[in-house]
């Protein structure tokens, strides 16, 4: 986002409450900070991943941990001169308007000093997890062993010889519980549904490299425009994929089905817990619904357990808005069946309607994006674009009444079918055009229409490669649009990605470490 904005003119300075930049991948010993465990490895192969005009090295592994993904953003950052404009080891408190409603003021805390500093503009690009999600239980102040959020998890070493029940299957627990095994006495794990797993290999070739822009297109167009029958497919065909991803049957005990809608819930990178499942020294149980003493608790089906030290909660995150609370309006979407939480009203679930073109949010779109790293830029563009007036937005009344459209999809398609669906679902169709349209990526060169006919006629190779090759960042950098800068090394670095993937895969050796034959 600096760079996009700092690229079409704007001056513009980045504060950051860690001490370097990285994220959630810049591991951090604040328990206070969500950060990537150092055996964190990503979920989606480096060959998906990265900056439309910086590449990944190849010298990184196929699935990189944390230190590749810092490291590689700490040389973007060096590479484009960022670090200039950044401001390390600064926490904003609170955001608001000025007294005449013309600026916009925060509070930013740094070195135990806060100060008010004024702008024209704010980006909150502070993710969705930042904000540990912690159940509460009834019973809980009975319990006098240690109940954890995975937010402060560090290091197995305090759970050595103890019992320890990990709550919630999820890509987090796949990462710690593999850490707990070797040192803690018994380890369960309670989750109150099914999960939806999946391996990162499948034939010995990365699993996202399955999915490109064309397929990604082809599901697009069921989902506008048929979304039952998009869902029946998914909901039919994914946990049958899953299933022979595997090549062991999924045990009962294990409580993973019925699987939960895919629609809804993202898959979980779990799949080294299922050694410790199949040889029984990690047991699979119920929901934990509460404590009944010191070191007992009883779960969904009655089961009770008397004899756990510890608790340690996978239940996930959500985006902080404590220090927005003042200016983003929420509200109810007019369903009388909706019990759920107050929606914050956002036009693209972005900008708030009020100060559309001043301020945008990017914490509030689950499901919106491909993955996170190449979809930042074309988030970046679109948000530049409006706040430059490239992209104009439409009136206020307008964007209230979008904005009343979708929590009505929220409340009817989501939260009927799921009560503990994430309410700031996005339709993916609708919301991902609309950011390539803001950003100006060209895209729709790629289509059916006359652009994509001339496009394939004029170039079938860099055709056959965006629209059936890996799906990399760099082809938003492709086509000259007026509305953002293009890459003058776009096409070379899709070609190369897509030869090293054609070159390398299938690799049977790199599956087979993921599967537990490791050396």
């Amino acid at each position: 986002m600096l760079k996009a904005l700092r690229e079409d003119g704007f001056a513009v300075t980045l504060y950051e409450r860690r001490h370097r930049v990285g994220g959630l991948w810049a591991y951090s010993d604040n328990p206070t900070h969500t950060t990537a465990l150092p055996v964190t490895r990503a979920n989606l192969s480096k060959f998906t991943c990265g900056f439309s005009d910086y590449p990944i090295p190849d010298k990184y592994p196929t699935y990189m941990q944390p230190h590749h993904f810092q490291q590689y953003m700490e040389e973007y950052a060096k590479h484009f001169d960022l670090l200039r404009d950044i401001v390390l080891g600064a926490d904003v408190k609170l955001a608001r308007r000025s007294d005449d409603d013309t600026r916009w003021l925060l509070d930013v805390e740094q070195e135990a000093k806060t100060e008010t500093v004024e702008y024209d503009r704010i980006v909150f690009c502070h993710g969705y997890q930042s904000k540990a999600d912690m159940p509460t239980f009834e019973g809980q102040e009975k319990f006098e062993g240690v109940i954890m959020h995975s937010q402060a998890y560090r290091d197995p070493a305090q759970f050595r010889g103890k019992n320890v029940i990990v709550v919630g299957l999820s890509s987090t627990s796949g990462d710690i519980i593999p850490t707990l095994m070797p040192v803690a006495n018994k380890v369960y794990i309670s989750h109150r549904r099914g999960a939806f797993p999946f391996t990162r290999y499948r034939n010995g070739t990365p699993n996202d490299l399955v999915l490109n822009w064309r397929r990604r297109q082809i599901g697009n167009f069921f989902q506008r425009y048929f979304p039952r029958f998009s869902r029946w497919l998914a909901d039919t065909s994914l946990p049958f994929l899953a299933r022979r991803s595997f090549d062991f049957d999924f045990d009962p005990s294990w409580n993973l089905e019925p699987f939960p809608s895919i629609t809804l819930n993202l898959p979980g990178s779990f799949e080294l817990i299922f050694p410790y499942l199949r040889d029984g020294s990690l047991t699979s149980l119920r929901g934990l619904t509460r404590f009944t003493g010191p070191r007992s608790l009883e779960l969904a089906d009655d089961t009770a357990l008397t004899d756990i030290d510890a608790v340690l909660l996978c239940t996930g995150y959500s985006a902080d808005w404590s220090a927005l609370a003042p200016f983003v309006s929420t509200s109810q979407p007019p369903v009388k069946s909706y019990t759920g939480p107050p929606l914050y009203r956002l036009y693209r679930n972005i900008f708030p309607p009020e100060y559309a073109t001043t301020c945008a949010l990017l914490c509030y779109s689950a499901f919106g994006k491909n993955n996170g790293f190449s979809f930042a830029d074309v988030t970046a563009w679109a948000v530049s674009n409006v706040f430059r007036g490239v992209e104009p937005l439409p009136s206020r009344a307008e964007m209230e009444s979008s904005i009343d459209t979708h929590q009505r999809w929220i409340a009817e398609e989501c939260y009927a079918r799921e009560p503990y669906c994430d309410t700031s679902m996005v339709r993916q169709w609708e919301f991902q055009a609309w950011l390539h349209k803001a950003a100006g990526t060209g895209m729709e060169n790629l289509g059916w229409g006359w652009k994509g006919w001339k496009f394939w006629w004029n170039d079938r190779e860099m055709y056959g490669l965006m629209n059936h090759g890996v799906e990399t960042a760099h082809a938003f950098r492709y086509f000259e649009t007026g509305k953002r800068r293009t890459w003058e090394g776009a096409r070379e670095a899709i070609v190369h990605v897509n030869r090293i993937v054609g070159e390398k895969f299938p690799c049977p050796e790199e599956e087979g470490w993921w599967k537990g034959k490791r050396e």
